[in-house]
This record gives structure tokens, sequence and C-alpha cells, in this order.
């Protein structure tokens, strides 16, 4: 799970990167949810007191007598490790913001290419959540932990009765189906065969003449049907 933090006294901005952020997630498996306030009041303080996973604010510079960099600094007196986002039509206050030790991880301006900015950004901070993140699996009597990121695809072997789970430099059997393995996967992954599961982010090419998928490190399977064709581009070639 991923929580958005947004506070704007601008309702036009809030509604903006609500929708950025949705474009965002859309393209991920994981849950998110996102909390709005055009106040720095007692239920955004509520939610910063709150223990919730995976923090992600987008404050605004100013709001009312607040100042956003000393919001900034309040959360940091207790959260190191949500991630900050500041968003200014002052650009003078960049340097102030940088100084302040908060652990910006960026400065946004309301201005110059706003949109594109913001989702990259937003699309940054989530990539690197997912890449922190691991996949648990038990491997006969051992379990392993695998990055989300190094999984190429998951197909299940109906011979051996096992899910293969094939990374850039391993493979690994265990017994799953594919319908419990995708409710715990996070980040771009999606069917591309009844018995096939591949990772979006890892697609170097796809040849929907000879329905076949390549990955970044070369290797290649078939498991590529019809029925699944049309939602691989959209997703894939966005």
């Amino acid at each position: 799970m991923i929580n958005f933090i947004v506070c704007d006294d601008e309702k036009e901005i809030t509604d903006l990167v609500k929708s950025i952020i949705t474009k965002v997630m859309f393209k991920t498996s994981i849950d998110y949810k996102i909390y709005t306030f055009n106040d720095y009041d007692s239920k955004f303080k509520n939610i910063v007191k709150s223990d919730l996973e995976n923090k992600i604010y987008i404050l605004d510079i100013e709001v009312g007598k607040y100042s956003g960099i000393e919001v900034a600094k309040n959360i940091r007196k207790k959260d190191w490790n949500s991630i900050i986002l500041i968003l200014t039509a002052h650009y003078e206050l960049e340097y102030v913001a940088y100084k302040s030790k908060i652990l910006l991880f960026d400065f946004i301006s309301k201005f110059d290419l706003y949109d594109k900015q913001m989702y990259e950004t937003i699309n940054t901070c989530v990539q690197g959540i997912l890449k922190n993140d691991k996949l648990s699996i038990k491997c006969g009597r051992k379990y392993e932990k695998i990055n989300y990121a190094d999984i190429l695809y998951i197909t299940y072997d109906s011979y051996n009765r096992k899910l293969k789970i094939v990374t850039k430099t391993k493979e690994y059997d265990i017994n799953s189906t594919l319908k419990n393995i995708k409710e715990k996967l996070k980040g771009n992954f999606i069917f591309t065969h009844r018995s096939c599961i591949v990772n979006l982010n890892n697609i170097k090419s796809i040849d929907t003449i000879n329905k076949n998928i390549t990955f970044i490190n070369n290797t290649k399977i078939d498991l590529l049907s019809r029925r699944y064709i049309k939602d691989v581009k959209e997703y894939a070639m966005d």
C-alpha cells in the first residue's frame, strides 16, 4: 500500500495532483490511497502521526499561515522514511527548501511543464518503493526473497503442477497458482496468456504477428495469446 498525502489550498491543484497519481498508479498492481487537505490542520497532523506505510507527501510551500517547509521539518522530527515533495509558485524559495535539511525528494514549480514534472517525479517515487520491496516465496523447505524488478515472467507448468518464476538470473519453482501470485505482485505485471504473467518493465519488444515477447536480457517466450495482445500493447507502449 502506498499512501499519498496531498495538501494545497487550491482545489484545482489537488484535483490535478490526484489525477496524475491515478495515472501513475494505473500501471501498477499495488494498492494506494490518496488523502487530500486544503490546510495543515488537526486531521493532517493525525495522518503525520499515524503508522501508515509508504507515505508520499506532496505539500504546498504556503497554505494560509503555514509554511510547507516548516511542516516538512515537523514530519522529519519523527519520520525520516517518508518521501516529501514541495510544490511552489515561488522560485526564490527553492534554495531555502534545500538548505532546510529536511531531505526533500524534489521541489516542483507550479509552472514549467508542471504536469510532466509531477508525473515523472511521482512515478520515480513509486518505482523506488517497489524496487525496495521483495516477493517472499517458499522453494521446498527454503524461503527466498525476490526483487520485483528482477522478475521477467511467471508461468504455470501444468506437467509438474508448479509455478516457474523466471528472473534476470535465476528460476524458481514453487507450489502456488497464478491467481494467488498475481495478488502478491507489486509493479507493472499483466497476464499475456492464461498461463503467464509478465513484468512490463522488463519487456524489450513484442512481436504480435508471431505472438512472442523478448525481454531486456534477450530471453524470449511465445506465451502471448490473441486475447491479451491489446492489453499488453496498451500498457507496454504507453
